[in-house]
């Protein structure tokens, strides 16, 4: 069998809405082996039909390469779903490397990136998903394109993950149709603070840069607690705390680790508990084991 293994990522941090992402080392991992019939292995009930992403994104795969073939596949999942970190990325990702890998690498690596961006619906979670590290990604004459940005090696990230889901759909509703010219021009401003932050490792050009006004003010009212949680991290560290993706997992940016102590006064916040990661930069999708 194939291991596939495809990093969660956290997409926007802040101003850089529907572009910027980050992979990070928490990971789904798929053991796949064709087969007649489709099987899938350690899957939620919820999840162990044709509707699931990994599933889906296999046969589309497939039909790319004009092959018809089922997949046996185990999952061990450890990126939580509709909470912002990617999940739904990883399983696309999956799927369609799964498709190419155990068909002599049928799907180039651009191939695989664009189709799972159009399975997504845009490019922030898939890049970082797909290539690793830091990406910038936009849409251009037509297709899907991808840029690795550089990252400070010092920074901290802290993945701060409740016990609530906040679903895609829920997140997008709650925007705005359109902005005020000024608020997309200050946005873009930001924009490049939080790139050259992230570059240097500055944690006053993250403080201007992570002032977001397209997605932020509107996703934070889906998150109970955001408020408490980002005056008390954000005290001690002098870091930032972001909404990772939309929602609801909460991503810290900082120079040093939470301490005890704030760990422990985020437990005692009422009504929900929040699972503290603390993660780092990731590589992109691997796959192991020798290819058919």
């Amino acid at each position: 069998m194939l291991k596939i293994k495809a990093p969660a990522s956290s997409a926007n941090l802040g101003p850089g809405f529907d572009c910027l992402g980050l992979a990070l080392d928490l990971y789904n991992t798929f053991d796949v082996e064709t087969c007649q019939h489709d099987s899938l292995e350690n899957v939620e009930d919820r999840f162990n039909n044709s509707d699931n992403l990994f599933l889906q994104a296999y046969h589309y795969g497939m039909t790319k390469i004009g092959i018809e073939d089922g997949i046996h596949a185990i999952f061990h999942c450890d990126i939580p779903v509709s909470r912002g970190l990617g999940s739904s990325a990883s399983m696309i990702t999956a799927g369609l490397c799964a498709a190419s890998a155990l068909h002599h690498d049928a799907l180039s690596e651009n191939e695989i990136f664009q189709y799972a961006s159009q399975l997504e619906g845009h490019p922030d979670n898939a890049a970082p998903c797909f290539f690793g590290g830091l990406t910038a990604s936009a849409e251009f004459k037509d297709r899907y394109v991808s840029h690795h940005l550089p990252l400070q090696e010092d920074l901290y990230f802290t993945a701060l993950i409740p016990d609530f889901e906040v679903s895609t759909e829920e997140a997008r509703a709650i925007l705005p149709e359109s902005y005020p010219r000024e608020v997309a021009a200050a946005n873009g401003g930001r924009l490049l603070y939080m790139c050259e932050g992230l570059r240097t490792g500055s944690l006053s050009l993250l403080q201007i840069g992570a002032r977001d006004a397209l997605h932020e003010p509107y996703r934070r009212q889906l998150i109970p607690g955001f408020d408490t949680i980002k005056e008390l991290t954000e005290q001690e560290s002098h870091g930032i705390l972001l909404i990772s993706g939309s929602g609801s997992t909460c991503l810290l940016i900082s120079k040093i680790p939470l301490s005890e102590a704030v760990r422990s006064r985020i437990a005692q916040i009422k009504d929900h508990h929040w699972q503290i990661k603390e993660l780092r930069p990731a590589k992109g999708t691997e796959i192991e084991g020798d290819r058919e």
